[in-house]
């Protein structure tokens, strides 16, 4: 499957006005906005493994978790809500845990579905939710395969999803031309309904230095779509008391209000 193949040795750190240039135009499509009255709370585990969500699960109908490896704390959290959980991995030959509400599927998520044992996003949504379904939920961790898949998604089908939780990787990587035009078009597909609403560094990764300004190469973002509510410029300093580090022997990375 296609893949985002560019590693930190690979010039990691830029100064030029050029590259805050491009760092502006496409980190700033991710500014976290506050959903006015709307909580947050964290799912799934301790440390790596959780995630900060809105507190809006009233009406959704189902979840989409992308990636499972040898964890599905998230999972158990949103089906304990009564929520089923349609789970996607290629890489695993079966589930670590099992719940009633579980569908796991050994099928790898990719923007087309040329090679046998992927589907598209669109595939898995349409072969398992009516299409006047628009309040499901979308979990994401395929490890740097997302920048292809939801550069190639449409809106028709990111539109249905209510919430989007998502780890990206290798932003470092938008210090190359080819590598940032794929990154451009996968949040600009992600950010045309939604809004980020949280915010959080891996610190498994590690920082790049892009136009100048460090920047972690591993995200934890949370979406929320436009319609859910009213929303407003974050004044919120990230990482918040919700947050945990990912590796518990490092600290924390400081992302401040995440503006660029």
């Amino acid at each position: 499957m296609p893949e985002l193949e560019y590693s930190l040795s690979e010039a990691a750190v830029d100064y030029s006005p050029p590259m805050r240039g491009v760092l502006s135009s496409i980190l700033g499509m991710l500014t976290p906005h506050d959903c006015v009255g709307v909580s947050k709370s964290r799912y799934g585990r301790l440390f790596d493994g959780g995630y900060v969500m809105a507190d809006d699960f009233d009406g959704v109908s189902a979840a989409y978790s992308l990636g499972i490896s040898n964890d599905v704390s998230w999972d158990l959290d949103i089906a304990n809500k009564g929520i089923k959980i349609f789970q996607f991995d290629h890489m695993i030959n079966q589930l670590p845990a099992h719940h009633p509400l579980f569908v796991w599927e050994r099928t790898g998520i990719a923007p087309n579905a040329s090679e046998p044992g992927f589907k598209t996003l669109a595939e898995v949504v349409n072969a398992n939710s009516p299409s006047i379904d628009r309040d499901l939920i979308l979990k994401c961790d395929i490890e740097g395969h997302e920048w292809p898949v939801f550069a190639t998604c449409g809106s028709d089908v990111l539109s249905r999803f209510r919430q989007i939780v998502i780890e990206v990787h290798a932003l470092h990587a938008l210090l190359n031309d080819r590598h940032a035009d794929l990154i451009r078009r996968a949040i600009t597909n992600l950010s045309a309904h939604h809004h980020v609403i949280h915010v959080h560094a891996n610190n498994y990764g590690s920082w790049a230095i892009m136009g100048g300004v460090p920047v972690p190469t591993v995200l934890e973002l949370t979406l929320l779509r436009k319609d859910r509510g009213v929303f407003q410029d974050s004044t919120t300093e990230f990482p918040t008391s919700l947050d945990m580090p990912n590796c518990v022997s490092r600290a924390d990375f400081p992302l401040g209000r995440f503006r660029f």
